[in-house]
């Protein structure tokens, strides 16, 4: 893993990361939970059982959304803010819930916590005057797991009048539906593992693009170098000579280098490449190392001497086709150029083939063969020699190349 990868690894995390807390906060933010309220007390007149449940109330976003049941006391003074408020507990209550009023300057948060104080198992605070039966949902931090809900005024005032006749409440709070969220906390957990999976995904084909390239660098590198050191030995193997006075190729007429386009004087030293081709050595000994050709005719230094390199390993198993000398005239001996009299044929010491004027015509098919000769028996046919590189061999080509005569 490169120095590179690393950080973004860790900045992916941290943006994840990041992204869960925000996702569950703001899904706690938005969570909507109501509150079904069953509401009985006994008629002291008729000692009948009256009851009533609906869902009126709407669970503080701090609160735990459980289910809580226990006689309803109303605190002195009303609202609960103060921490000596009295709250009339009967002796005999297994549990009982508290109902503020809300409002006169004091936070939820206190409110639900004096009467935690207090022994109170819940709160139920109602709304102020003026909001009927509207309630919202309230954000009290730091009340533990004290149970708190709100209910509306209107309802909330209907068990406080109850409760100053005299009349023991009991309010059974049970959990209801969830309304208003974007997403419930399966979402917000499908949602961050399928980011934990996008940026892993991410994250690893990052590596696996950075490791094949950094291979493929290396290779290219490597075949860089090999191409180099095979280019060396084959400079190594080039003719060089130094010109004189008298050469040919310092008269007025000579050529320029093809590299640095300058004129050829006495005392240059060139180096005289497969194709007959001469240039400066200082000029062609960088230019072979990078290009391994010709500038001039592309020929391959590397193929022409029989170095192998990766480029023409394949192309130098095929088998090379003879050259068809009917589409090349015969050119007479004396029109070899001044590059070929003094080039790299000359050094190699082979023999230049001299084509006769008058050569056997070579026949195509054996019926213009048996035309030209009735008798089957004395039939003799021309087979010509067989030459891989014309230049290198020394033979004439009709190639014609710029600035040579």
């Amino acid at each position: 893993m490169g120095p590179q990868t690393k950080p973004c690894v860790f900045l992916s995390l941290f943006v994840a990361y990041i992204l869960q807390v925000s996702s569950l906060h703001f899904a706690q933010a938005t969570y909507i939970c109501t509150a079904y309220l069953n509401v009985s007390f006994v008629d002291p007149q008729s000692n009948e059982t009256f009851w009533r449940q609906e869902e009126s109330g709407l669970y503080g976003q701090d609160s735990p959304k459980e289910s809580v049941v226990g006689d309803v006391v109303l605190p002195d003074p009303i609202h609960g803010c103060e921490l000596d408020t009295f709250y009339d507990v009967p002796v005999n209550s297994k549990g009982w819930i508290a109902l503020i009023q809300r409002g006169h300057g004091c936070t939820f948060s206190e409110k639900i916590n004096v009467a935690a104080s207090k022994g109170a198992i819940a709160a139920a605070i109602f709304n102020e005057p003026g909001t009927d039966n509207r309630v919202i949902q309230m954000s009290h931090p730091g009340t533990g797991g004290t149970v708190a809900i709100m209910i509306g005024y209107i309802r909330g005032m209907e068990i406080v009048s109850l409760i100053k006749k005299g009349i023991a409440v009991t309010m059974s709070i049970e959990v209801g539906k969830q309304h208003g969220p974007w997403m419930s906390h399966y979402s917000v957990f499908f949602v961050s593992i399928s980011f934990f999976v996008v940026t892993a995904a991410t994250v690893g084909y990052f590596i696996f693009y950075s490791a094949r390239r950094l291979n493929s660098v290396r290779m290219q590198n490597r075949k860089q170098k090999q191409l180099k050191a095979e280019a060396k030995k084959a400079i190594g193997q080039l003719q060089v000579r130094t010109l004189k006075q008298d050469d040919q190729e310092t008269g007025p007429d000579a050529d320029t280098c093809a590299v640095c386009i300058e004129v050829y004087k006495p005392g240059d030293v060139v180096v005289t490449l497969t194709c007959n081709h001469f240039f400066h050595k200082t000029c062609i000994e960088p230019w072979l190392l990078e290009h391994r050709t010709c500038p001039m005719c592309k020929c391959d230094i590397l193929k022409a001497l029989g170095i192998e390199h990766p480029d023409v390993e394949e192309a130098s198993h095929q088998v090379p086709l003879p050259p068809d000398f009917r589409s090349f005239p015969s050119i007479p001996e004396d029109t070899h150029s001044e590059t070929a009299s003094s080039g790299y044929a000359s050094v190699q010491g082979t023999e230049e083939h001299t084509i006769p004027a008058e050569e056997t015509p070579v026949y195509e098919t054996v019926h213009e063969l048996a035309g030209q000769n009735p008798d089957p028996g004395a039939v003799q046919v021309d087979i010509q020699p067989h030459y891989d590189n014309l230049a290198f061999e020394g033979i004439p080509s009709t190639t014609w190349i710029p600035g040579r005569k």
